[in-house]
């Protein structure tokens, strides 16, 4: 170990901040907080402001299901045409790509937390927008800028909450990133169904303002710290996130090391174009810009945005569209909290493919159902067969290839490319996901239901073979871990943050 790393790891001598010997602001409004709860129960408060967040973004996507009909069938003089209507639904994911530009810029700035928290206020502005709107001109401002939000938080909300959760807490605090979107697309569908869309509209805006204020009161993220040479901060940021616990100290002190390595190698000669080269940034970038895809394709956020629609298609009739609409919502809920519990036993690498498997078959087997319909083999739609199978759909697919991307994009980019390759990969997925709501209602009309299903469960079928091939496992490992694996192979060791550790 070189001398120059040796000072800076004499700097964060663990001991005296047990003992209480370096004192801070910071420090002195956390003590009460870290001495009467957990370390779970400190990460799981913080990460709800994350989730809160998220429940905004879920409410973005489902809340065209609600806002179109209202307008469509409303009593006003505005009538709109269908194109117009249209992008009420596509407005959002459209402006996703732009929050995704500069989302990985402003948590490497800014930090996670800041970056959230300004977020929140935009994401306040365009929910108010669109309960005051008097045109449809300004309510596609708002979606505009609550898509814009969306984008924002994507990469952002599963960095954040993968960096301070513990390794044996991090897949269930993620999963609940998800699970914190599919009850915001139950919660606007509901507000929807009883509520006129402006009151919906602003009940969904309490969602990042909670948000905002548990933030608000949390340390920032200690990877995030320790990148910016704030020692000082992280070691304390890290304690009240994680405990003291010697194997939470091992973890810090890799962490540290690892970072001051990186700030040397810099400092002489690393620059962006080096990061790009380097295995732990290319290869997860690889493996998750073609899992979002597949999740895209799946077709599972086409549900969301158009649900109203595909129930009466599925039921044959308009009646009870709504009921089953919200009936499919719980569903998607109960199957992310399956998985929430999953990911506790289970890794990763074995709910994607068991849910790429059966997603694909519960498509394929509806997609032929309702040819079978279509050619008259079967006289009448059973709405039993048919939401059972969009049912199915509904669980397996919320089991993991929905679920999974947001998962582990916090987890398999290292520090200091986390931004870059967590802002790229969600960037690919906007894009998919913008291209998937605008097209959906084209495809109906154009190859019918039953063969735009066909083609989500092909593309689902081709996704799911790369992910047997390419994912890898990630449950139980450290962050520091995962990169090296990228780095060194599966079973390559890291020797020389061993090294600088054990000297």
């Amino acid at each position: 170990m070189d001398r120059a790393t040796a000072q800076e790891l004499e700097k964060i001598n663990l001991s005296e901040y047990e003992n209480g010997n370096v004192k801070h602001s910071e420090q002195n409004a956390y003590d009460e907080v870290q001495s009467r709860h957990s370390p779970f129960w400190r990460q799981a408060f913080i990460a709800l402001g994350s989730f809160l967040l998220s429940f905004s973004a879920g409410a973005t996507s489902g809340f065209s299901a609600i806002l179109i009909p209202q307008l469509q069938h409303g009593k006003g003089k505005h009538k709109y045409s269908t194109e117009i209507v249209s992008w009420v639904a596509a407005m959002a994911p459209f402006a996703l790509l732009f929050g995704n530009m500069i989302s990985g810029y402003l948590m490497e700035k800014m930090g996670r937390r800041a970056s959230q928290i300004l977020l929140s206020v935009f994401y306040i502005g365009g929910w108010t927008i669109i309960g005051f709107a008097g045109n449809i001109y300004l309510i596609l401002l708002g979606r505009f800028i609550t898509g814009f939000c969306q984008g924002w938080l994507g990469p952002l909300g599963p960095v954040f909450v993968g960096e301070i959760s513990s390794p044996v807490y991090r897949g269930l605090f993620l999963a609940g990133l998800s699970l914190s979107i599919a009850a915001g697309v139950f919660m606007s569908h509901l507000f929807g169904t009883f509520l006129h869309w402006r009151n919906a509209s602003f009940l969904c805006g309490l969602f990042p303002l909670l948000g905002c204020i548990i933030l608000y009161f949390a340390p920032e993220s200690p990877a995030w710290l320790a990148s910016k040479n704030e020692i000082d901060r992280c070691v304390q940021s890290f304690q009240w996130y994680r405990g003291t616990a010697t194997e939470m100290k091992s973890e810090l002190e890799k962490m540290i090391a690892d970072q001051t390595q990186k700030k040397e190698q810099k400092s002489k000669f690393a620059t962006l174009s080096e990061n790009i080269k380097k295995p732990e940034f290319w290869k997860p970038l690889c493996i998750m810009i073609i899992f979002f895809l597949i999740t895209q394709l799946s077709g599972i956020n086409v549900i969301s945005a158009y649900s109203t629609d595909i129930m009466e298609a599925l039921m044959g009739n308009n009646s009870n569209t709504y009921a089953a609409m919200l009936a499919t919502d719980l569903l998607r809920v109960f199957a992310l909290v399956c998985a929430c519990i999953i990911l506790r036993k289970k890794g990763r690498r074995p709910l994607a493919i068991f849910s790429g498997v059966f997603t694909t078959l519960s498509l394929i087997t509806l997609a032929i159902y309702l040819y079978l319909v279509e050619l008259r083999i079967i006289r009448h739609i059973s709405p039993f067969i048919s939401l059972g199978l969009m049912s199915i759909y509904i669980f397996v697919s919320n089991l993991g290839i929905s679920l999974l991307p947001w998962n582990m994009v916090g987890e398999l980019f290292a520090t200091e490319t986390k931004g870059l390759g967590s802002g790229i990969s969600v960037m690919m997925t906007s894009i998919a996901f913008f291209g998937t709501i605008k097209t959906a209602p084209a495809m109906f009309q154009g190859i019918g239901y039953e063969g735009t299903y066909l083609f989500y469960g092909l593309s689902t079928l081709a996704g799911t073979i790369f992910l047997y091939f390419c994912l890898p496992e990630t449950r139980g490992k450290t962050l520091l871990q995962i990169a090296e694996e990228f780095r060194y192979g599966r079973n390559g060791k890291r020797k020389e943050i061993d090294d600088t550790v054990s000297a």
